[in-house]
């Protein structure tokens, strides 16, 4: 796929997936957070319908004026919580392959720039911590090859993370039974809402030529 300036179109690519990684991160923090005192006062809904809106934009739920409150998520605070910001962006990363399957005007994205892009979100700090992922990005990339469907994407593997990881969130809790339930939706309209975001990236990208 040809741009005019190939490097800030990977720039932006990589951006996008990094920002939805930030955006995801955010968007649980503030379920667990409501389902403590709030859940009769805010709806689930508005968080997933503000997160979702625009998965780029980081602060769209602080701009709700629902302020994170760390007491009341005191639970997630621990280096091994923070460590599932990096594996959400690589759980992303990993897909990248699957970009190849986008037509545009332009074309579509060889192994090489898909590659590219790739290694840019992992230089910004995105990483298998303890291999927690299954998914690999060359086995992605050679089922996107063949033509073979890609499994797809659930929040199993950080539900797996929590109960390997971080105990507190583990435990048998109304608060934590309502976290990782929305996470099963979340994550996967997160991710279908990145996949969309993608795609008109790229259009637009390749609108430019």
């Amino acid at each position: 796929m040809e741009f005019i300036s190939e490097r800030t179109a990977f720039t932006m690519l990589s951006d996008t997936v990094v920002k939805a990684g930030v955006s995801l991160f955010n968007a649980v923090k503030y379920i667990y957070m409501i389902a403590d005192k709030d859940f009769y006062n805010i709806n689930v809904k508005d968080i997933f319908k503000i997160a979702l809106k625009n998965i780029t934009d980081t602060s769209s739920l602080y701009n709700t004026g629902i302020k994170l409150d760390k007491e009341r998520c005191k639970e997630m605070n621990s280096p091994e919580y923070e460590r599932s910001l990096s594996l959400m962006v690589y759980s992303f990363a990993v897909r990248l392959p699957e970009l190849r399957n986008v037509k545009t005007k332009g074309g579509s994205l060889n192994d090489k720039q898909i590659k590219a892009v790739y290694d840019m979100v992992i230089a910004k700090g995105a990483g298998n911590y303890e291999n927690v992922i299954a998914d690999d990005f060359e086995e992605v990339r050679r089922m996107v090859r063949s033509g073979k469907p890609v499994p797809a994407y659930d929040a199993e593997w950080f539900k797996g993370y929590i109960y390997g990881y971080v105990p507190a969130l583990s435990t048998v809790t109304n608060k934590n039974l309502f976290l990782l339930g929305s996470c099963d939706i979340l994550f996967t309209l997160f991710y279908s809402a990145l996949e969309e975001e993608l795609e008109r990236l790229l259009e637009s990208l390749a609108a430019q030529e």
